[in-house]
């Protein structure tokens, strides 16, 4: 089969004067990897398929490269002739789908074609293997060894920032089988501990106002054991009481639960006190929550605006929790609000959540449907997702 889809050579004009990256995927998360990972350049990420691709192709070859999703395609090398009827042949064409089969990705190259991303895909992944041949660069990544740092900020109070601190801790744990650390810096008036049913010590006030305090043992000291693999650390201080958090603190108390943990999650106090920002510039996974509210919309904003200018741009995912629940905006009004779709949701999922929190258990082990809509969300974290096998491994004669 010959397909005329080829990466164009370094020196081609054509390149210098068409700079746009057109994508069509049809999952959120897939979007926001693209979008983190390729930030920068000039791209448009619309939804769709192969075939959405080729009827812009029609009339539209104003681009650099070109990424669509194949999947759910019958017959991709069928979409693939289509595509190369209307793509010109400097276009940098890039393909996402469901086979993770070697002989199925060699067949692509052997086409021609500039990368294959199976998926789920994930900003890192894009970062690692697309980008690089997209745009000839590699986007800065921290070479820090340290546990994984995701931040949790609710951009509106009671949107379910902590709920899904909790519960996505626990399903990363049970996802990937390592060692995470829950850690709540809302040191007065959390609700962590209370949605867990336990009750916290004085052991991280001391150490986030006195680091040369806080010793191996801190963590003995201070953890609390919520399952094998998971443990709290949080505070449950007076209204009243005047804390001194410093920055060296959270820095120093950071620095030993990365060493100890693969995974930390941190329910992060919203607007951002300077003692935290270390914890959003350590993140590699800014989640800014909200509810489909005028409030949650308008804070949205300024708390993406204040984590990209502590840890950029490809950092930070927007999180709509509790969408379609009665009574909230419609999603058209959102997406308007936002200047996108939002990067993850979670819809309302009933009286269930609440329940949870009365009863002082994590909702995973109450709620039916949360451990679904959380996955999506590990997987972008962990990068670890199910192989899939069907139409591409019959297409294959495998």
């Amino acid at each position: 089969m010959n397909i005329a889809i080829a990466t164009p050579p370094e020196e081609a004009t054509s390149i210098v004067a068409r700079n746009r990256i057109v994508c069509f995927v049809n999952d959120e998360l897939s979007a926001a990897a693209l979008r983190k990972g390729l930030e920068g350049s000039n791209i448009s990420i619309k939804r769709g398929t192969i075939r959405n691709a080729i009827r812009m192709l029609e009339t539209d070859t104003d681009l650099f490269a070109l990424v669509t999703d194949i999947s759910g395609i019958d017959d991709p090398f069928a979409e693939l002739e289509r595509l190369a009827g209307v793509c010109p042949p400097d276009v940098r064409v890039a393909l996402i789908g469901e086979s993770r089969e070697i002989t199925f990705y060699r067949a692509l190259m052997e086409l021609g074609l500039t990368e294959y991303l199976p998926r789920p895909i994930t900003r890192d992944m894009v970062l690692d293997q697309l980008r690089p041949k997209l745009l000839g660069e590699i986007a800065p990544r921290s070479t820090d060894r340290g546990g994984h740092v995701i931040s949790i900020c609710g951009a509106q109070g009671g949107a379910g920032a902590t709920s899904i601190a909790i519960n996505l801790a626990l399903q990363l744990a049970e996802t990937t089988k390592a060692k995470v650390a829950l850690l709540d810096l809302h040191l007065q008036g959390g609700e962590t501990a209370v949605m867990l049913g336990v009750q916290p010590g004085p052991g991280l006030r001391i150490a986030l106002e006195n680091p040369t305090r806080a010793d191996t043992l801190f963590l003995e000291r201070a953890a609390i054991e919520v399952n094998e693999r998971v443990c709290l650390i949080s505070a449950d201080e007076e209204l009243d009481a005047q804390l001194d958090i410093t920055e060296a603190g959270v820095r120093h108390v950071l620095g030993l639960l990365r060493q100890r943990f693969n995974y930390i999650v941190v329910d992060v106090p919203v607007p951002f006190p300077a003692s935290i920002h270390p914890v959003i510039a350590l993140s590699r996974h800014v989640l800014v929550l909200l509810e489909a509210e005028v409030t949650g919309l308008r804070n949205a904003h300024a708390v993406r605006a204040a984590v990209t200018n502590i840890a950029g741009k490809d950092r930070v995912f927007t999180l709509l929790n509790r969408a379609d629940r009665p009574g909230g905006l419609p999603r058209a009004a959102v997406v308007k609000a936002l200047g996108a779709e939002p990067d993850m949701v979670v819809p309302d999922l009933g009286k269930g959540m609440t329940q949870a929190v009365n009863l002082g258990i994590p909702a995973l082990k109450h709620v039916s449907g949360l451990r679904r809509h959380l996955a999506p969300i590990v997987r972008e974290i962990t990068g670890l997702g199910a192989e899939r096998k069907g139409w591409l491994r019959r297409l294959l004669g495998r």
